[in-house]
């Protein structure tokens, strides 16, 4: 293998790829990356439950593939000046020489027969959304994604098209964020649950125009993503299985208090007042007439208050939060006012936007003495 590229488009490449890499990985392939020189360079990486291709264009002297430590490799290229760089593979040494100016580097390759194939695709069920718009809304849907490996299809994101409605719903039994569009010429009915790391891939790419090519199959779902600069990357991941949570039964029907507040007010009291928490300690939501207060009260801290107007007249309620979680939560309603949607105290509160029902996030309130 010999090839010439620019320092920048190999460094994006290899990040790109980077992504599915595990420093927990006990099997030493798995940190490697696959460079393969045919009709363009590509890379490949996996993580066995997640596949990453990524492809530039370069000047393909010799072709050929070999197997790379990823961490290694970046650092080089990281320290490499904006300028031409050559990879050539030495057969006499299993070694990748990569030469920039006048830096050179001898970088010892792992066997390419222990690297793991790139799956299959079939497309099955395909369609395309705007890669913008897709990724706005994963990130609304991830501040509601476990961590918990214990109950693993919480750390994904159900992905649901009836007709031509495209959702996407994650959980972690305190929180729950939902976002849906009308998509054109979808007619399809599929239901699957995508794991969130892969979405994170994606919403951290630096691609925003162009189409997002998505096909889901029995078992796997692939991401295809090309932008104007020549950059192509395919995302490969097996799909979670188990059942998701019946969330629309979580979502109330009618609420008995609807309140219209300030969204950038509301954030920013509640951000000041919470300046002073520690562990998870909840903040407090005091409604009565025409006023909200939000408070703190850390026996170790202090406390912290504010007040301001709210346009309510109904019965006093006190209701608390896990302070980051309602913080989420109002950052990911869009529009100059937000709506509470309140029942009592102990029961889950709606955070809406105003004539939008394309957008929501429930929370679950905490109880305190």
């Amino acid at each position: 293998m010999k090839i010439q590229t620019t320092r920048t488009d190999l460094l994006n490449s290899i990040m790109f790829a980077s992504r599915v890499i595990s420093s927990k990985n006990t099997n030493y392939i798995l940190s490697g990356l696959m460079m393969e020189a045919d009709r363009e360079l590509s890379v490949y990486s996996t993580d066995l439950e997640t596949n990453i291709k990524t492809s530039i264009k370069a000047n393909i002297l010799e072709k050929g593939k070999l197997v790379v430590p990823s961490r290694i490799i970046l650092n080089i290229l990281k320290n490499f000046p904006e300028s031409k760089i050559e990879l050539e593979f030495q057969p006499d040494t299993n070694q990748l020489k990569i030469t920039c100016q006048k830096a050179a580097f001898n970088l010892n390759t792992f066997p390419l027969e222990e690297f793991p194939q790139f799956p299959q695709i079939k497309k099955e069920n395909s369609f395309y959304i705007d890669m913008k718009n897709f990724k706005k809304i994963v990130n609304k849907t991830q501040r509601s994604i476990s961590n918990d490996e214990g109950r693993v299809i919480l750390t994904g994101v159900l992905c649901e098209i009836k007709d031509d409605v495209f959702s996407m719903v994650s959980t972690d039994s305190y929180r729950l964020s939902f976002v849906e569009q009308k998509l054109k010429d979808l007619n399809q009915q599929i239901s699957v649950v995508i794991p969130g790391k892969v979405l994170e891939n994606i919403a951290k790419s630096e691609t925003n125009d162009g189409k997002l090519e998505v096909n889901i199959e029995a078992s796997q779902i692939s991401f295809g993503i090309m932008d104007k600069n020549g950059f192509k990357a395919t995302i490969v991941s097996r799909l979670l299985s188990g059942k998701f949570p019946d969330y629309k039964q979580l979502i109330p029907k009618n609420v008995k208090h609807n309140i219209v507040v300030d969204r950038e007010k509301l954030l920013e009291v509640v951000k000041r007042i919470s300046s002073i928490s520690q562990d998870n300690i909840p903040i407090s939501l005091e409604l009565a007439e025409g006023n909200m207060k939000v408070f703190m009260d850390i026996k170790e801290v202090g406390s912290s208050s504010e007040e301001f107007k709210v346009p309510y007249g109904e019965e006093k309620i006190e209701i608390a939060f896990n302070p980051q979680f309602l913080i989420d939560g109002i950052n990911m309603i869009e529009g100059k006012n937000i709506i509470l949607g309140i029942e009592e105290s102990l029961k889950p509160v709606l955070l809406k936007q105003e004539q939008d029902q394309s957008l929501f996030y429930l929370l679950m309130p905490i109880r305190i003495s």
